[in-house]
Parts: C-alpha cells; sequence; structure tokens
C-alpha cells in the first residue's frame, strides 16, 4: 500500500513539470511559426538575424560607434561585422563593438581598399605599399613593392594579385595565394597591365591590356592560369577604356568599361553583357550578391542619376532614378544602400526600397555589409545602422 501511494505521489509531482515543459514547447512552437511568417523571405530572415544579433537595438536604430582619424582621402569597408579604415597614415581596423582590432601605420598618398570574406586590404595607387589584415590575425602581408603600385585585387580566401612595373617590361603581375605566398609573377614586354583581378584559390588571374592597332589604342582582357606560362585566352573590348575587373566567381570574369559592362569564362565565352552608352558612368560596385550596381547620369553634370542593378547574364535588375546629388552609394549582399544630405536608403537588388532613415548625422560615406546592416560615416566617427 505504501509503495502504491508512493507512486502516485511522484506522478503527482511529475505531471506539473511535464505540463510545464508541454506548455514550453507549445510556445516555441508559435513563436517559430510566427516568426517563419513574418520572416518568410531572405530579405525577413536576415531581419530575424538582426534581431537576435543586435537585441539591444530597436527597428531603424543606431549602435556600434567607431572613432578615427578624420581625412578627405579616407576609404572604407566592412571588416568581419566591424570597421576598415585606410587613410594617409595607414590602415586601422574595428571590432563589431567599435573597439581598435589592429593599426599598420604606413603613408598612403592615395589609399585604396578591397574587402572581400574576413580580409581587407589597403594599398597605396601610385606608391609601394600593400597591407592585407585578416579578422581574428591581424597583419597577413605587407608588401613594400620596388615600382608604383597601378592596381590590386582581394579574393574571398585572401589571395592576392597586383600590378605593377619593372625594368624591361612595362608591366609585372604578382599573385599571392591564400597562404600569402607569391606563385606567380607575368612579366609583359609588350603591352601595358594596369588592371587584374585574381580568383578565389588564385588558379586564375585576368588582366586588362592596353596595346595599339592600326595607331589606335585597343583594350583587351587577358586570362591566365597560375599553373602554366601560357596565356590561357583573351578577349577584344575594341578601343574601349576597362574601368575595372573582377571574378564574379571562380570561373567568371567581369569588367567595367566607358559603355559596356561585360561577363566573360575563363574560357573566354562572353556570358553577359549591358549596355549603358546613353548615360555617363559615375560609379559602380562589385560587392552585391550576384549583381553589379552602376550610378549612371542623364549628363556629365547635375543631380540626374540613375541607379542600376545587373543581373550576370546582362539583365536589368532594377532601376531608379534621383533627382538630388548622391553623396556616396554601396553595395553588399542583396542590399544597395544610398546616401544623400537628407536620407540613407537601402534597396534590395532590383531597387524596391527595403529601409530608410534620415541622415541627421550628417554622414557623407556608407559602408553596406551583407546582414542588411549599414554603417555610416562621418567626419571621424561612424555608426551602425540596423533596420
Amino acid at each position: 500500500m505504501s509503495d502504491n501511494v508512493t507512486n502516485l505521489n511522484e506522478k503527482q509531482k511529475k505531471w506539473p513539470v511535464r505540463r510545464i515543459i508541454l506548455f514550453a514547447v507549445l510556445v516555441l512552437v508559435v513563436c517559430l511559426g510566427v516568426a517563419a511568417y513574418v520572416f518568410r523571405d531572405s530579405l525577413n530572415l536576415d531581419a530575424a538575424r538582426r534581431f537576435v544579433r543586435y537585441l539591444n537595438v530597436s527597428g531603424g536604430g543606431t549602435d556600434g560607434q567607431f572613432l578615427f582619424d578624420a581625412g578627405n582621402a579616407n576609404q572604407y569597408a566592412d571588416f568581419d561585422g566591424g570597421l576598415a579604415v585606410a587613410g594617409a597614415t595607414g590602415i586601422s581596423t574595428y571590432e563589431a563593438d567599435g573597439s581598435e582590432f589592429t593599426v599598420v601605420q604606413e603613408k598612403l598618398t592615395t589609399p585604396a581598399i578591397a574587402h572581400a570574406g574576413k580580409q581587407v586590404m589597403a594599398y597605396d595607387v601610385g606608391g609601394y605599399a600593400l597591407h592585407v589584415i585578416r579578422a581574428g590575425k591581424g597583419s597577413v602581408l605587407d608588401v613594400t613593392a620596388e615600382r608604383p603600385i597601378l592596381d590590386a585585387d582581394l579574393a574571398e580566401d585572401g589571395s592576392v594579385c597586383y600590378s605593377t612595373s619593372e625594368s624591361g617590361y612595362k608591366s609585372v603581375l604578382s599573385i599571392y595565394n591564400g597562404n600569402q605566398a607569391l606563385i606567380y609573377r607575368r612579366l609583359s614586354a609588350s603591352q601595358y597591365l594596369p588592371i587584374c583581378a585574381v580568383n578565389k584559390g588564385a588558379a586564375y588571374v585576368a588582366a586588362a591590356a592596353l596595346g595599339q592597332s592600326g595607331g589606335a589604342y585597343e583594350t583587351e582582357i587577358q586570362i591566365y592560369r597560375t599553373d602554366s606560362e601560357e596565356m590561357a585566352d583573351s578577349v577584344s573590348f575594341g578601343g574601349e577604356l576597362i574601368y575595372d575587373l573582377t571574378f564574379a566567381d571562380e570561373k567568371t570574369i567581369l569588367a567595367v568599361g566607358e559603355q559596356h559592362a561585360r561577363w566573360y569564362s575563363t574560357a573566354g565565352e562572353q556570358l553577359g553583357s549591358y549596355d549603358y552608352s546613353d548615360y555617363y558612368l559615375k560609379d559602380f560596385d562589385f560587392g552585391g550578391s550576384g549583381f553589379l550596381t552602376l550610378v549612371l547620369n542623364m549628363y556629365q553634370a547635375g543631380n540626374r542619376y540613375q541607379v542600376t542593378t545587373v543581373g550576370a547574364a546582362g539583365e536589368a535588375l532594377g532601376s531608379l532614378d534621383f533627382d538630388e546629388q548622391i553623396l556616396d552609394f554601396s553595395a553588399a549582399g542583396k542590399y544597395v544602400a544610398v546616401l544623400t544630405a537628407g536620407q540613407l536608403r537601402i534597396y534590395d537588388n532590383t531597387m524596391h526600397l527595403y529601409a530608410q532613415t534620415d541622415n541627421d548625422a550628417g554622414a557623407t560615406n556608407v559602408v553596406q555589409r551583407t546582414d542588411g546592416t549599414v554603417i555610416l560615416l562621418g567626419s571621424g566617427r561612424a555608426e551602425r545602422y540596423v533596420p
């Protein structure tokens, strides 16, 4: 009898615990169901991630203040959730909470900056210094070139290429793999190679080559495998000047020229093309996932801007006109941030408005991040905006 009473008491004690657990599970299921409905598309999944990561920030708020040396020549980039600044006195990187991570002191007369993966690269255009900083490790590559650096590129795994010159040659390409080992040099005696790009894994490097044909300048894209001395392929860009190159993926090259953007395979096949010859190209950004962002203008001067996103097949994804001065813009992930004197607006890759806020702090520069947040930058100060 006593055993039965004991068992009954134990069962009675267990039931409240089971009810609490069951209730908690039901609440969790309901919450997950609500979250699945509210955050049912990819953009709203980013919103869910931001909600978890930035619990202390209400939607449309700011946090994460960054302080740095102000300078008109400053260039900015995302750095693993924080910020990288390249300026006249060197490169500084900051953690997501605003604390300083790494400082490389270096005189940079014309600083340039690039971000890929967990790395940021800064170099001096026309100067001799190039540095790569990796999140969690600090500076992993420090180059002092013998001749002025014309251009450089950084891949997601940390692979690097840069273009310079050498006695007896018009151009030299130097390629480092993701372990920062020099694996390839290409010496060009007949053509200038002022622009270069390297893919993830450093298997391919592409360069814009400038030469002459029949007394006229002609531009082509030269493609090299880093395991061969021979050129893998080349494609003509006619007499159009190439502004920049990048690898859209490991085997797709994207070239932006004066009047066209074109996509090529590493075998030299044209995959897509977008014509903007009726406009003046003012700026562009390679940062979007699977799309190119162009800032065009109907006139050489004036505030008649058009921001257009273009997919890898050369198709326009979205376009929006602006009748006000665009101070800065930035693309990353699925988003495009456009900053004017009055507002910051964030769009998706089809140029549909995603979020906006007033530019009360007088920001002059913007860095879009892949999670939808934006870093707004002013004179020596920056803060993160969370939609």
